[in-house]
């Protein structure tokens, strides 16, 4: 999982989701890099600056495709989203 430090995450931050993430989301998470950088990239354009809190939290969402992770977001005022996101990441599991 080494093109997420491309995307800003630190050593520390990757050793320890390999350190926890069962197996088989490691593997995903592998194989889907593509879906995944684009996830993440949505998040960080958006203007989201923890995005990385919040794929440590909620990873398993940045694996479903690009159109329906926009759905997700678009659906909402991006500011206000942005500013609930940045005061807690947590409600990403209600979105």
């Amino acid at each position: 999982m080494m093109y997420l430090k491309d995307l800003g995450f630190s050593d520390e931050i990757i050793d320890l989701l390999n350190k926890n993430l069962p197996d088989l989301a490691i593997s995903s998470l592998e194989k889907e890099e593509k879906v995944v950088t684009a996830n993440i990239n949505y998040l960080k354009d958006l203007g989201v600056h923890n995005y990385v809190d919040a794929f440590v939290n909620f990873y398993n969402m940045f694996l479903i495709d690009n159109d329906s992770f926009d759905e997700i977001f678009s659906k909402y005022d991006r500011e206000d989203l942005v500013a609930k996101l940045e005061k807690n990441v947590a409600i990403m599991e209600y979105l």
